[in-house]
């Protein structure tokens, strides 16, 4: 299949998507440059390996839902 333009089918788009709720929930206020770096790797490397292998088995349904609107936007 010739990669689409879809983000639906980009799992790293919904990766980045779970560290970005993680760092929004954790962070109450605005941090100095330097001490956001630390929170992100944090978050990236405490990620539940469960929900990593969801997204990746989830891609044949996400392929198909993509194929079926021929394209479109997809509930993804």
């Amino acid at each position: 299949m010739a990669w689409p333009s879809s983000p639906d089918l980009n799992p790293i788009e919904h990766f980045w998507d779970q560290l970005q709720r993680k760092l929004n929930n954790a962070q109450d206020q605005e941090l100095p440059q330097n001490c956001v770096r630390p929170l992100i790797i944090n978050a990236w490397y405490n990620n539940p390996r469960d929900a990593t292998n969801r997204l990746i088995h989830c891609m044949r349904r996400r392929c198909q839902a993509v194929i079926n609107v021929h394209g479109g936007h997809t509930p993804y």
